[in-house]
């Protein structure tokens, strides 16, 4: 099974390097290899994905790595490896956002089991943002009028507070209510809020446009 997820393995060690990598590919995800920090470093236009740090390079600190990824805003997961004795850095690394560390030498069932698990969160993180601009763009197709209302709706207003604060009569509330209804397609007041709360932090430009 092919994977989307792209690998970036970084370790010193050869060997190391070349049984992460077939297993990796075994799995079916495409994989990338460097030897050194500086190696990634150079490369850091085209990382994404998902980084497999060692924290021990000859060349630099691991650390320094993760640091130089975190400043370029690299779209990418780190997993840190450590030796036993090194969990204070990994600590460390945690601390820096890495999302996992595993140990030397370490089990390949569970360092596939843990990439599998990070493409289903990359997978879900995706699918939320999508929904997330897709319920914007809804609210987006309301008038401004609509769009003040609805804010007063998810405010917890009533209709008659919404009227009070807009100058409007609450029949005309109520029509714009419906209407915000049918335009976001939501089935209940309930649903209208969470269309609301999904579309974040989108809706606060769509609203501040009216």
């Amino acid at each position: 099974m092919k994977h989307d997820l792209h690998i970036h393995i970084v370790d010193d060690d050869a060997s190391v390097r070349e049984s992460l990598k077939a297993l990796v590919r075994a799995a079916g995800y495409n994989v990338t290899c460097y030897a050194s920090g500086k190696s990634l470093i150079d490369h850091v236009g085209t990382v994404s994905g998902c980084v497999i740090l060692d924290l021990r390079l000859a060349d630099m600190d691991g650390l320094v790595v993760q640091r130089t990824l975190i400043q370029e805003q690299v779209d990418a997961d780190v997993i840190i490896m450590s030796a036993y004795g090194d969990i204070a850095h990994a600590v460390e690394a945690m601390r820096l956002g890495a999302v996992d560390f595993v140990e030397k030498p370490f089990d390949p069932e569970t360092l596939i089991d843990r990439l599998a698990t990070l493409e289903k969160a990359s997978d879900d993180a995706t699918r939320l943002q999508r929904d997330a601009r897709q319920r914007a763009a809804l609210i987006d197709t309301l008038t401004p009028r609509e769009k003040q209302v609805l804010s007063g709706i998810v405010d917890g207003q009533a209709n008659k507070e919404v009227a009070s604060a807009l100058g409007i009569s609450a029949r005309t509330v109520e029509t714009h209510r419906v209407h915000i209804m049918q335009k976001l397609q939501a089935n209940s007041l309930a649903h209208l809020v969470r269309i609301w709360m999904e579309a974040t932090p989108h809706h606060e430009q769509a609203i501040d446009a009216g």
